[in-house]
């Protein structure tokens, strides 16, 4: 099983760079079958605060660590409940013998 965390999208202040919310999603796949959840954190800061990172020079890595602060043991919640559910739904399939289709469409 493939899991993984990324940040597809992001909301700041025009002016200063600000981050103010990011949009996050963590995926688990096994073959065919995949699952995710998505959410989105809200930030506060501002550009005096010790650390601050401007919005041109911020990575995925970084923002991930924020977003991974906010949801403490959420996180690992989140990875247990959407890997589970990719399990189940992969081990249904191979337990299942009967497939759907027609063969003049292969």
């Amino acid at each position: 099983m493939t899991t993984i965390w990324t940040i597809p999208s992001m909301k700041r202040i025009t002016d200063d760079g600000v981050v103010v919310q990011a949009t996050y999603i963590f995926q688990a796949q096994e073959q065919n079958f995949i699952n995710r959840r998505v959410g989105d954190m809200i930030f506060s800061g501002s550009v005096d605060e010790p650390g601050f990172i401007p919005y041109d020079q911020l990575t995925e890595s970084e923002v991930l660590g924020w977003v991974f602060t906010e949801l403490g043991d959420q996180k690992a919640v989140i990875e247990a409940e959407i890997t589970l559910a990719t399990e189940t739904q992969y081990s249904a399939s191979i337990a299942n013998p009967y497939s759907n289709g027609v063969p003049w469409t292969n």
